[in-house]
């Protein structure tokens, strides 16, 4: 088998996920393709282009939230990915509710919400690497089978990093184990 090279970190797909930061007073989201767990889920990192408006909220405040859109959030999740908080309340596309932290905007229609405090900015120009301790998470009673979470019954929208840029859907399980 023969292999060849290709540009790009190919450690995908990944959930898209929407960012919510409080900004101005308003809650903002931003797309974000390539978010990593770590420490067993007790933390959060991802890359965050400086230029973004949601980044100001997210320095101010030192919190953010982490949302799971579904399939059928597809247009939304569109929107906030191409248009800025500066010129288009991207907030109003959603019903926002708050939680232990009252400076982490969450989507109500996303059925998994995380909300986080930042631990520490990394600098890297021309982006900042957020560290985020996820302080809760929520998750909508429907998506879940025997009190956990069922990711078929999420639909989450899938990023492929590493190959054309699209989005995908996830497939079916393939294995499972005896509980």
């Amino acid at each position: 088998m023969t292999k060849q090279e290709i540009e790009g970190n190919l450690l995908s797909p990944l959930p898209v996920v929407l960012v919510g930061a409080m900004v101005k007073g308003r809650p903002n989201y931003l797309v974000i393709g390539y978010i990593s767990p770590f420490d067993f889920g007790k933390y959060i990192f991802f890359s965050l282009y400086k230029n973004r408006y949601t980044r100001i909220g997210i320095h101010e405040n030192r919190t953010f939230s982490v949302n799971i859109p579904t399939e059928d959030l597809l247009a939304e999740t569109e929107i906030c990915g191409s248009k800025s908080g500066k010129s288009f309340d991207k907030g109003a596309l959603f019903d926002t509710f708050y939680g232990e932290l009252k400076t982490a905007p969450m989507i109500r229609q996303c059925p998994i919400n995380m909300e986080c405090e930042v631990k520490e900015i990394l600098d890297y120009d021309p982006n900042d690497g957020i560290i985020g301790r996820v302080v809760k998470s929520y998750v909508t009673a429907h998506y879940l089978a025997d009190g956990k979470l069922d990711w078929r019954k999420v639909h989450p929208i899938i990023w492929a990093t590493g190959g054309d840029f699209n989005f995908y859907k996830l497939g079916p399980r393939i294995s499972q184990k005896e509980s």
